[in-house]
């Protein structure tokens, strides 16, 4: 069995506690691959990753968050050489056309928030399948 610290990490910026939780649990049914580490808003992102020692397959970022929000971080990532190609999600309850193109911009994938658990399980595997992704060509 390989220890938490081997385990490619998926980051996920999420103000409200049971969202993380809910997708936390459909991870979890799915697999055991992959590490879901939680920083409460985009500030504890931004700080996780300028601490890292191992950077994350893939970064979930919420929208709507108190003290830097997903924008910002997204934004923050894409310039900086050395997150610019981490993939980000950005999984939120927006449905601003904004929003989107922003997202499409900058080349991430975008989630409206589901309100079936059925649907949060396609989220859940389709972010393990970009970490599979990136970890087959790392």
């Amino acid at each position: 069995m390989e220890s938490a610290f081997t385990k490619p990490i998926i980051l996920y910026a999420e103000d409200d506690y049971d969202d993380y939780e809910s997708i936390k649990e459909a991870l979890g049914q799915l697999s055991d691959r992959q590490l879901l580490l939680h920083a409460k808003n985009g500030a504890e992102a931004v700080s996780f990753m300028e601490h890292a020692t191992i950077l994350p397959c893939l970064i979930v970022l919420d929208l709507n968050m108190p003290i830097m929000d997903g924008k910002e971080v997204l934004l923050w990532l894409k310039e900086r050489d050395e997150y610019k190609t981490i993939p980000v999600m950005i999984f939120t309850t927006s449905s601003r056309e904004d929003d989107l193109k922003l997202c499409q911009k900058h080349g991430c994938t975008f989630f409206r928030k589901p309100t079936l658990y059925r649907d949060l399980l396609h989220v859940a595997q389709t972010m393990l399948q970009i970490c599979d992704k990136v970890m087959a060509n790392s």
